[in-house]
């Protein structure tokens, strides 16, 4: 089972105590500083790291695809950067990014396929060349996040969870989904061929106090049981941080028939417990 740093310390994110989630995110007020954990991460043995597109995750993807070969899982999109860019530079600065960022397919193929047929599908590309960064190394794997995933799963547009897949293997990246609906999503999945299952990662909650364990922690343990093509990545593992007994809930999960764990803090120290626990 590969473990995997994540991100929620280093942006302020915390579902279980928005106190602590404010002063972990002060630990962490520069790229330099949240690098420079992720390096120590991977040297105390974790295999890769997590992070988010906004701005700044953006730009340490981007820095760390030049000087780290752990593994790097990216998830998009992140709608805060383009309504913040809108709030303080305005429409224009907007349009100038979008143009910047886009590729000469998206801006005369893709787009126009989009007004012509309000076919969402041909936004893809474009989503794709404004949140990746260009130099994000091959391999990678991207997710798309949950809230766009479940949003897909809840309208039944199974054909964009394909879409976005197939899209992100062409740029030579490995599809990955984030969902709070993992029982859905696997049997859309499996209606997949099984050349793109066998691609796909999906991470999802479980942890040993049911802590946004859906629909039920024991469905969900009975879809980490089942063997599929698809990686299984497990988050939320310590229930947000509302676990009471780290180690007890860290050998549950290592119990489990996991491909991934993820799993943040703001603790070097923290972090290298958790591996030993875990290992």
């Amino acid at each position: 089972m590969k473990q995997i740093l994540g991100d929620n310390q280093f942006f302020g994110v915390n579902h279980n105590d928005l106190d602590k989630a404010n002063l972990t995110k002060d630990k962490f007020t520069s790229n330099k500083t949240i690098i420079e954990f992720i390096e120590d991460s991977i040297e105390i043995g974790l295999d890769g790291f997590m992070i988010n597109s906004n701005t700044r995750g953006y730009e340490i993807a981007a820095i760390l695809s030049k000087t780290s070969s752990s593994e790097i899982h990216y998830s998009i999109p992140y709608p805060h950067k383009f309504a913040t860019i809108v709030n303080e530079d305005g429409m224009f600065n907007l349009l100038k990014y979008v143009l910047y960022k886009s590729s000469f397919k998206s801006l005369f193929l893709h787009i126009p396929r989009f007004l012509f047929t309000r076919n969402v599908r041909f936004l893809l590309p474009l989503v794709l060349d404004l949140e990746i960064p260009s130099n994000l190394s091959k391999g990678s794997y991207v997710y798309l996040q949950n809230i766009v995933t479940d949003l897909f799963l809840g309208f039944k547009r199974y054909d964009l969870l394909e879409s976005f897949c197939n899209s992100i293997i062409r740029k030579g990246y490995f599809p990955g989904f984030i969902s709070l609906n993992p029982i859905l999503l696997d049997r859309v999945i499996s209606s997949f061929n099984s050349q793109l299952q066998s691609k796909i990662i999906v991470c999802f909650n479980i942890n040993n106090t049911g802590f946004n364990v859906f629909p039920s922690l024991q469905e969900v343990e009975t879809l980490v049981k089942k063997k599929s093509l698809y990686k299984k990545m497990g988050m939320s593992i310590l229930s947000s941080g509302a676990t009471h007994d780290v180690e007890k809930s860290l050998k549950y999960v290592r119990s489990l028939n996991l491909d991934y764990v993820v799993y943040g803090s703001s603790s070097i120290d923290n972090v290298k417990k958790n591996y030993n626990i875990l290992t």
